[in-house]
């Protein structure tokens, strides 16, 4: 049984503040969270004839956090072509940007390499600065099993980095300073 136009007006008058304040949990601000609950809304609209009433809740607070995960992996994308950008501008010498770059290609290549879980509580972790709680719960899992699942990751990236150790910490030293 298919949603009617009746029921979806139903579903999105009850469910949109609740999913509003729920995406802006997760990526802590207001600036795409309209767009997000409005696509979610027409991709519910669009996918009505295969979506059964009772599984309408679970569809969207699933979608919410799924769009929000892959915002917050678009912001760090954005963010790591800036620091290109500011690299090839001489920010930071000839020396130290090739061992940067090499770093940061060996980094994205071990975070690509972890499982789909695991990458995704790393990035919110590490690179969104989230609390283990904030992630357990933007996910739906425990805290117990974000610490798993980071314990998981780190150790996987330092296995794969301990080649980079004595070249690595002169350059963080640099940007500390830089800071």
């Amino acid at each position: 049984m298919a949603l009617d136009s009746v029921q979806y007006k139903t579903v999105f008058d009850l469910h949109y503040e609740a999913l509003y304040g729920y995406a802006c949990s997760i990526l802590k601000a207001e600036t795409y969270v309209d767009d997000i609950i409005q696509n979610i809304f027409v991709k519910l609209w669009q996918g009505r004839e295969k979506i059964r009433p009772e599984t309408v809740k679970s569809y969207l607070y699933t979608s919410v956090r799924n769009e929000c995960l892959n915002q917050l992996k678009h912001k760090v994308v954005q963010t790591n072509h800036a620091q290109s950008t500011l690299m090839a501008a001489g920010r930071f010498d000839h020396h130290h940007q090739a061992e940067e770059k090499e770093l940061h290609e060996k980094i994205q290549y071990l975070v690509n390499q972890l499982p789909e879980k695991c990458a995704a509580v790393f990035f919110l972790c590490r690179q969104s600065g989230f609390s283990y709680k904030e992630v357990a719960e933007a996910m739906g899992i425990s805290v117990k099993t974000v610490e798993n699942q980071m314990s998981k990751a780190l150790k996987f990236l330092r296995n794969g980095l301990s080649e980079y150790l004595v070249s690595v910490l002169p350059l963080f030293i640099i940007q500390l300073i830089n800071l």
